[in-house]
């Protein structure tokens, strides 16, 4: 089992010698600029410094791709799992309110120290190797689980799956969630040719569990060549929900056996999702009663994935949705018709808007159309977002916006929408992780049990 490299058997240092002294805020600065492209798929690079860093696999590893609910699946079965008190490592990206939320271990964040200490290790054996940020990350998070000597390792993959550094690792169970349009320049324009890239973490033989409901026929085809032992949500496995007990899971175990159990609800999360997370766990051969262990388990928001909570100020109602294409708006508009249904939203549905300009945001804009009555249109600090301006003439073309208002920032925004807000409003913060993350932690009282 690796563990921390001595000081005096480092390779000389490309930084200055007080790199190890170095605070998080400056490693973060300085392996943002190590690489002369921030993406550059491949996994040459990571392999390398990986082998350098003794890098092995943990005894169970489960990676998650897919273009929206990759995130949700890793979160439900870090919950769970944690809960078992099996000792889990969890990788995700990008965070939300800072960069120790992407390396977690027992569901808590690693500590500045330990990702230094990380990034150290990496840049003293990396010699002439430049590693993208995303690298550099993936590689600590995998240095940091191997040191803590996790039982379980989550993956979640950043971008497609073939050639995202998350695929040095073989996994045992591979969990593709849904596929949709998105970063097209780098995975494809249509859904078949993004399925393949995404199935790039698929095995030969191994575990593939599907939680698209329709999945691409080429994805379908390409795990059948591979003889993966395939489960698919709708077909294997599903959720069943009825109004007077508790969500019941219905799915397969290692053996082909059909097995049942109940779940704790799960209000804002998608039942496919939680259906992939929950059969991942099932067929990957972990020593578990699912039927006895389950009864006690509690499943609660994943930040920032139609995330319910209260603003700080005002008390209003407000969601937090980091949907940042149309597969993820139309999710997101079902969700808002789910809480009208219910009765739990009577009143206007107000959105503070920013969106990156690389996305399809003429489709997203459509996907809201019929659902928002007040649009606080903004732009974040990042240099892909869309401006204000652009996105307020975009949206001008809806023959249905009631009511549209401009602000230079999502604060502003989002204040004003808060205070306009009546009792029975919601507001919804949404558009990307930046959008999200310009007030979940300072604006949003995430401890409130008054949803």
């Amino acid at each position: 089992m690796s563990r921390l490299i001595p000081l005096n058997q480092r390779r000389p240092p490309t930084l200055p010698d007080r790199q190890f002294l170095m605070n998080l805020m400056q490693w973060l600065r300085f392996i943002g600029q190590v690489h002369p492209r921030e993406i550059e798929l491949g996994l040459e690079r990571s392999r390398r410094v990986a082998s350098r860093l003794g890098i092995k696999k943990a005894p169970l590893v489960i990676t998650v791709a897919g273009t929206n609910g990759k995130g949700t699946i890793v979160g439900v079965m870090e919950q769970c799992l944690c809960q078992f008190g099996i000792a889990t490592g969890c990788y995700t990206s990008p965070h939300i309110d800072s960069f120790n939320e992407r390396i977690r271990v027992q569901g808590k964040q690693a500590s500045d120290p330990v990702i230094c200490d990380a990034f150290a290790q990496i840049e003293a054996v990396r010699g002439d190797v430049t590693l993208s940020y995303f690298e550099f990350a993936t590689l600590a998070a995998l240095l940091i689980f191997q040191q803590q000597e996790v039982e379980v390792a989550l993956l979640e993959v950043g971008l497609g799956g073939r050639l995202d550094a998350v695929n040095i690792i073989d996994p045992d169970v591979s969990v593709i969630a849904t596929i949709g349009l998105d970063h097209q320049e780098w995975l494809g324009h249509d859904r078949d040719t993004i399925s393949l890239e995404k199935a790039g973490i698929l095995r030969a033989g191994g575990w593939f569990v599907c939680g698209d409901s329709d999945p691409p026929e080429a994805l379908q085809n390409l795990a059948a060549q591979l003889n993966c032992r395939s489960l698919y949500v709708g077909r294997q496995f599903f959720i069943q929900q009825q109004d007077d007990s508790s969500p019941c899971w219905h799915g397969k175990t290692r053996d082909g056996a059909d097995l049942a159990f109940s779940l704790p609800p799960f209000p804002g999360l998608l039942a496919d999702n939680v259906a992939a997370a929950a059969q991942a766990l099932v067929i990957s051969g972990l020593d578990v009663d699912w039927k006895s262990r389950t009864d006690a388990l509690s499943i609660a928001a994943i930040p920032g994935r139609q995330e319910l909570r209260r603003d700080s100020d005002s008390g209003c109602r407000v969601l937090l949705d980091v949907a940042h294409n149309p597969h993820a708006m139309v999710a997101l508009a079902s969700r808002v018709a789910e809480l009208r249904d219910s009765g739990r939203v009577l009143g206007k549905i107000r959105i503070v808007l920013a969106i990156m300009g690389d996305k399809d945001v003429d489709s997203m804009l459509d996907a809201l159309e019929s659902t928002i009555d007040f649009w606080y249109i903004t732009q974040v600090e990042e240099p892909r977002c869309m401006s204000a301006v652009e996105l307020e003439n975009r949206l001008q073309r809806l023959t249905s916006i009631k009511a549209m208002t401009r602000f230079e920032s999502v604060q502003n925004a989002y204040r004003s929408a808060c205070v306009e807000a009546d009792e029975e409003d919601l507001v919804i913060i949404a558009g990307s992780f930046f959008t999200v993350a310009a007030v979940r932690k300072h604006s949003v009282d995430t401890n409130s049990k008054k949803l």
